[in-house]
Parts: C-alpha cells; structure tokens; sequence
C-alpha cells in the first residue's frame, strides 16, 4: 500500500522533473545573460545626412534556448540560443527631435533572428558561431555570418550572449 501512494503528490501525468548538471545549469545561466543583456539595449540617436538625425532601436526580444545532448564524449552537448527582434528607425531635423520620438510599429526597419550556437567540452561552454537573417519589407532577405568580435561587441547588445 505504501508504494502506491509515494507518488500521490505528483499531478496526474507529469513526469518528475530532470535533475539539472553542470551542462544546463550554466546553458542557462547564459541563457539569462543573454536575456538580460538584450532587454538593456537602449535606442540611439546619430546624425546621418546633413540635416537629419536618426533614431534607431530594438523592440522587445523573444530568447529561445535550444539544449541537446550528444552521443560525443568530447562534446557531451551543443546549445542554440535564437534571439527575435525588431529593427525601427526615424528621422527627425534635429537631435532634440530625434530624442523625442517614440518608436512605433510604423517604423519598423526590420525583423531579426539571431542564432548563436555553442559547445559545451565537459567543463565550459564555447562559443561556436552565428549568424543573422534579416527580413526587410520590400527588399529581400539576408543572411549574414556572424563573427566572436560581431557578439562580442558592446554597441550590439549581445556581449550577454557569451560564456563567461
């Protein structure tokens, strides 16, 4: 009778939860840095013709981690982060104007995806590679590598992307 009731204070059909190693416990701690690193982004102004300032920024990001084991001892796991995001920009005359705007929806430059891919060696995640697709209204789509300097850069936001 007592064996069937030891698992009487799981709900119905769940499963337990899977005890977490060093692997998902630091893929997620990455995962949290990158999060956060992405929400920090702050819009900026910048002159770009004489005359008109800019105004450019990120709407909210939607993270997506990715976590797989592996059938290689030398490489026991290999992590994806995907990071969704939009791109906007005004204009304005002047930099004070420019400041001020809100950015809407009916600035939208762009929509990103960013795919980071990492490899974890049994002791510490690396950085694998990355890479970019961008989807512009009316132009067509492009897909760019992305280089350890590209994320590793402070005025991208995605420094927060990498294993420390």
């Amino acid at each position: 009778m007592a064996l069937m009731l030891a698992g009487c204070d799981q709900p119905t059909g769940a499963a337990p939860a899977a005890p977490q190693g060093p692997a998902e416990t630091s893929f997620d701690a990455i995962v949290a840095a990158c999060t956060q690193s992405v929400a920090g982004r702050t819009p900026t102004v910048r002159p770009t013709e004489p005359g008109t300032w800019a105004k450019v920024g990120y709407g909210p990001a939607l993270v997506q981690r990715e976590l797989t084991r592996t059938e290689s001892p030398i490489t026991p796991y290999v992590g994806k982060i995907v990071v969704k995001d939009n791109e906007a920009r005004a204009t304005a005359p002047t930099e004070a104007a420019a400041q001020a705007i809100t950015l809407t929806p009916a600035h939208l430059l762009s929509n990103r995806t960013h795919t980071f891919v990492y490899r974890f060696d049994g002791k510490a995640w690396h950085w694998n590679n990355g890479s970019r697709f961008t989807k512009t209204p009316s132009q067509s789509d492009t897909t760019e590598a992305l280089t350890l300097a590209d994320v590793s850069a402070p005025s991208k936001g995605f420094a927060g992307c990498l294993p420390r």
